[in-house]
């Protein structure tokens, strides 16, 4: 593969420097709807300027940008001090944690569209304005999600984990026995459906993003997919999805008492077998064979569902 199709070296080229506009990013054009992106941070000075990058290179016309460190001291500040002047708002200070600070970067929003990138992943190129476009044309979506690549500690493309779309049965079916999911970091959600579930949970530590997509979806969201990869997701030992490995860490069997889900009856058992195999078939008629297959493969990413 050359490096011109090299996912990872587009990327990287992509986020190593400032491609943008300043104009674009600091003015504001209306014809756009306003995107809101918080990014959570707390010592990832290796990777948050790549972040950062991944941002304001998307050079969208209506952008809103949160940084909230929670008191970083290894270089992650003097960092984002090269940015401050593209950001809506930041700070640096001893918070209780990412819920916390998530919840408080989208109360201080203004934006119509919302969506968190955390501090060591980076959006692909094109995405906010293929995001902005959609939304803004089809009124009736509340949840737009797509595809995202997983990358190593280096940045290396090492993987890629594809969704279908998906009735809004199908929809409730996955999340209530399992079997379905989409991923947080390839989603964007309208302002008006995250205040009508009550926003981020900061009582929680990992699963915060789970517990808001159950509550989309039990809340009626509308959800579209659109097939195309909006993230690079790095998994690196410092990662929560890495940590994630540890079962305690795990706050799902609390979400399932929350939420009434089943995924341990026969009914749970059969509902998620009929959900998978629904999604087997949409890959199909998407043209996914091959990606179906390489998943069956043993891999040492086959734990990042």
């Amino acid at each position: 593969m050359s490096k011109t199709h090299d996912p990872a070296w587009e990327l990287a080229a992509f986020t190593e420097r400032p491609w943008f506009p300043p104009e674009t990013v600091l003015n504001r054009d209306d014809n756009w709807p306003r995107i809101t992106i918080v990014t959570p941070t707390l010592n990832q000075a290796r990777y948050i300027e790549r972040t950062i990058l991944s941002v304001v290179n998307q050079n969208y016309p209506n952008l809103e940008y949160i940084i909230l460190d929670g008191g970083s001291r290894d270089g992650t500040l003097e960092t984002i001090g090269k940015y401050t002047r593209y950001l809506s708002h930041w700070k640096s200070k001893h918070d209780g944690g990412q819920a916390t600070a998530l919840r408080e970067g989208f109360e201080r929003a203004t934006g119509e569209i919302f969506a968190w990138i955390n501090s060591d992943d980076v959006y692909l190129p094109g995405v906010l304005r293929q995001v902005g476009s959609m939304l803004r044309e089809d009124p009736g979506t509340d949840v737009c999600y797509g595809n995202m690549h997983l990358l190593d500690e280096t940045g290396r493309f090492v993987a890629e984990r594809r969704l279908t779309d998906c009735s809004p049965r199908f929809m409730r079916l996955g999340f209530r026995y399992g079997g379905l999911g989409i991923y947080q970091p390839a989603a964007f959600w309208r302002r008006a459906l995250y205040e009508r579930v009550g926003g981020i949970d900061p009582s929680l530590h990992f699963d915060m993003d789970n517990d808001l997509f159950i509550r989309f979806v039990f809340q009626g969201g509308r959800f579209t997919f659109v097939p195309r990869p909006f993230i690079g997701f790095r998994i690196h030992e410092a990662s929560k999805t890495f940590q994630l490995q540890d079962p305690h860490k795990s706050e799902l069997p609390m979400l399932i008492r929350r939420y009434g889900l089943d995924q341990s009856s026969m009914k749970g058992v059969f509902l998620r077998t009929l959900v998978r195999l629904y999604r087997a078939w949409r890959h199909l008629v998407q043209g996914d064979i091959w990606y179906l297959m390489r998943r069956l493969l043993p891999n040492r990413w086959a734990w990042v569902s």
